[in-house]
């Protein structure tokens, strides 16, 4: 039931984030903007009407997405129970309670860059806000590198990916009875979910280097 719950608030905020994204920031005229530097009119018009039809879509697979990745964190973190000892009688459900928790770091940073936008830096681009991500290296990537597949990677070096481990990291120590340290926990965490971002990080920017070269 605390799963049921939580899993229901975390969709919750996620599809209330989407609504204010295009409601207020993500916007028609943005959009309008955007895609008129590059394409006749017409086709931009024809864009914005099918984006109009179709616009209940990201409604439907956000909650699908979110629970596709939340499952995969837990995957991952599940082999915490090979790795300790003090962590072999932990349930999967309690693994996954952890990861849903974890998951409101994100959310926050959601509101972060909506407020970011909404009320500081009004006067952005499309472009400006597909590479933006809260406090990360990626609004620093003209001074680090103009490599395309580097934008990923730069978007997870971020606070709140940080805190994310942190909170996981806290979670696993709470699992384990705080048996072990929280040093150690968050040492297997970097075994277990650390290890899976990295491939899915590698798959990401092979994917960037094939589509650019």
């Amino acid at each position: 039931m605390k799963n049921f719950l939580l899993s229901i608030g975390i969709v919750l905020c996620y599809l209330f984030l989407n609504y204010l994204d295009k409601n207020y920031i993500t916007t028609d005229s943005k959009i309008f903007d955007f895609l008129a530097k590059d394409y006749p009119s017409s086709v931009v018009q024809n864009y914005m009407e099918s984006q109009k039809k179709w616009w209940w879509v990201s409604y439907v697979t956000t909650p699908v997405l979110i629970g596709i990745k939340v499952l995969l964190v837990a995957f991952c973190l599940n082999f915490v129970k090979i790795i300790s000892e003090k962590l072999e009688d932990v349930k999967f459900r309690d693994i996954l309670t952890v990861v849903l928790i974890a998951e409101f770091v994100f959310i926050i940073a959601g509101f972060y860059k909506f407020f970011n936008f909404y009320l500081i830096d009004t006067d952005y681009t499309l472009e400006t806000l597909q590479t933006y991500y809260p406090l990360s290296l990626i609004n620093y990537k003209e001074a680090i590198s103009t490599e395309k597949w580097l934008a990923y990677p730069l978007q997870l070096a971020n606070v709140f990916e940080l805190m994310y481990w942190g909170v996981l990291a806290w979670g696993i120590w709470q699992l384990a009875d705080k048996k072990i340290s929280y040093q150690r926990s968050l040492g297997y965490v970097a075994l277990t979910y650390g290890i899976g971002l990295l491939f899915w990080v590698g798959v990401v920017c092979f994917l960037i280097l094939s589509v650019s070269y």
